[in-house]
């Protein structure tokens, strides 16, 4: 419970000094990360885990917004491709940069050998839920 409430005010606060909600910010460090990939609005229903019309409204307030750029697939016209905009791209730094900032702000009240714990606690986690199919 206290991982997930660390979380939840991580969030929280990353939303409060960026402007974006969660799930843009979901998306956005999505499209990041497959910014050589073929994007379609279905994957990024199935990262957000919101309904389809949900994902529709977010991302026609981002377009809006001019933070994405949605194309409609030669094959299929009811498949949208949505790629980052150059002001997307720029957002995505700064939200990034943003990030690290309350992080290191939050971790300064440690120590070198508290954060080492954190990452080795945080590592046998993450494995540990690889093993379990996440």
């Amino acid at each position: 419970m206290d991982l997930k409430y660390i979380s939840i005010c991580f969030d929280k606060l990353i939303e409060r000094k960026t402007g974006f909600t969660s799930a843009q910010l979901r998306i956005i460090g999505f499209l990041m990360q497959r910014r050589d990939d073929a994007v379609y609005q279905k994957d990024i229903e199935d990262i957000v885990g919101v309904s389809r019309a949900a994902v529709s409204a977010i991302l026609d307030k981002m377009e809006r917004a001019s933070l994405i750029i949605r194309r409609s697939s030669a094959y299929d016209k009811r498949m949208k491709r949505v790629s980052l905009s150059e002001q997307g791209v720029a957002a995505a730094h700064d939200v990034y940069k943003t990030m690290c900032s309350i992080e290191d702000e939050i971790c300064s009240c440690l120590t070198d050998g508290e954060m080492e714990t954190i990452f080795t606690v945080k590592s046998k986690l993450v494995s540990k839920l690889e093993e379990l199919g996440c």
